[in-house]
């Protein structure tokens, strides 16, 4: 089943799932699972990708409050640069959003989110995240397993547009937040 909308009680649950199959990257999947009560300040976002059944990337962002979420995140070894993240985002004046954590388990300097939705985006945010010890994050996925993945987005995309989830991100703003 590509995608189940289902609203109980003023809360929305969205799953959809896509594959495709590239002659570089083998098979790619990705599986979707976004719950939202907009009344209650919820807003809880689970996907999981694979590549030729191997974990890709498996990332959670979970509301604690209305103004604050607690985003952890795995990566496969086709992802260099980053195996894990554990990061607390809050949103701040202007809706600006920080973030302050842990990637590989070393702590980072907070920096302000940059994600990449078409206006109330500020432009000044943080193209790269520094640790505290002074080094930088540097993320290297293979060129073709980038490309194909852009394409896996894209499907999952157009799936979630003709569902037409109300209250959910916009298509570009989840291709912000799925890109690598």
């Amino acid at each position: 089943m590509p995608g189940l909308i289902r609203s109980v009680n003023g809360t929305t649950t969205l799953f959809a799932t896509a594959s495709l199959k590239s002659k570089q990257a083998g098979i790619l999947s990705a599986n979707i699972e976004l719950v939202i009560n907009p009344r209650r300040g919820v807003s809880d976002y689970f996907m999981n990708v694979t590549q030729n059944a191997c974990n890709l990337a498996t990332i959670k962002l979970q509301s604690l409050t209305r103004r604050s979420s607690r985003l952890t995140a795995s990566f496969g070894k086709q992802v260099k640069g980053i195996t894990s993240a554990n990061v607390a985002l809050v949103s701040g004046k202007n809706n600006n959003i920080f973030a302050r954590g842990f990637f590989n388990k070393k702590a980072v300097v907070p920096f302000k989110v940059h994600c990449g939705c078409k206006g109330g985006c500020s432009s000044t945010a943080t193209k790269k995240v520094r640790f505290q010890d002074g080094t930088t994050l540097r993320i290297f996925v293979d060129k073709s397993l980038k490309l194909a993945l852009k394409r896996l987005f894209a499907k999952l995309a157009r799936l979630i547009k003709r569902r037409r989830l109300v209250g959910s991100p916009a298509p570009d703003c989840l291709e912000g937040v799925l890109n690598c």
